[in-house]
């Protein structure tokens, strides 16, 4: 199954997100990334099914959740 990826500039901001999507329905997992994976090097991030990257994206607007990038 393939993946999308969220990055969070902290993991206050991932838990956030995870918690958003959660309340949403849509299944994720908080991942650590490297630094130079991300364009502001960026440590966190939340995994979500392709399928689902769309709802996962609006999710977050929706529940104010900043996230830096998708990868």
């Amino acid at each position: 199954m393939k993946h999308r990826y969220f990055a969070f500039s902290s993991l206050t901001y991932a838990y956030k997100g995870k918690d958003a999507l959660d309340n949403t329905g849509i299944r994720s997992k908080i991942i650590r990334l490297s630094g130079n994976e991300t364009k502001k090097g960026c440590r966190y991030g939340i995994e979500v099914s392709e399928k689902d990257n769309f709802d996962a994206k609006s999710a977050l607007y929706k529940y104010g959740v900043p996230f830096t990038e998708p990868l």
